[in-house]
């Protein structure tokens, strides 16, 4: 680390150049708590309690996530509210609109069973998700990486196979 990091601090009538670690320890004791805590983030996505799971038959899924926070400040911190976008598509989603639902922001502390609305799914469909949270103190998370997952078949009539069996015509 360069200059641009050291400083230059007062000590007993004299001023005194200090390193960059020296510099940083400094400003960790000098800068309020607030001013060095850092928001939360959200992973592990769950869908159905799995991660990315396959043949989903709930028509409504349940959707979890995991929140986090740095180092030590993980203890203590709250989820005041979340946003959940819901796509077909993950460039859709890359580009933080969802078209299958937004749910907007909702004040909730609750990551866990929280029912997909919106659009209703169909049979086979893919779904591409991503969240962000507010922590206790309003700060924003980024959002999340992307989940998904695939809806299995959801009526009878969606299933096409045939039974495997003996051919009485073709083996008297």
């Amino acid at each position: 680390m360069g200059p641009a990091l050291s400083t230059i601090i007062p000590r007993g009538g004299r001023l005194r150049r200090l390193g960059s670690s020296a510099a940083w320890a400094a400003l960790v004791f000098l800068l309020p708590p607030a001013a060095l805590s850092a928001a939360p983030w959200v992973d592990d996505l769950r869908c159905e309690y799995r991660s990315s799971p396959l043949g989903v038959d709930e028509t409504a899924p349940r959707l979890s996530w995991t929140l986090r926070a740095p180092g030590d400040g993980a203890r203590g911190v709250v989820q005041s509210a979340y946003r959940i976008l819901v796509a077909r598509d993950r460039a859709l989603l890359d580009s933080d609109r969802g078209d299958i639902w937004d749910s907007g922001k909702v004040d909730s502390a609750r990551s866990f069973d929280v029912r997909c609305g919106g659009l209703p799914l169909a049979s086979s469909q893919g779904c591409f998700w991503k969240v962000k949270v507010w922590d206790g103190e309003g700060r924003e998370s980024p959002w999340s990486g992307t989940g998904s997952w695939t809806m299995g078949l959801l009526a009878p009539s969606d299933w096409k196979a045939k039974w495997i069996g003996r051919n009485p015509l073709l083996d008297p």
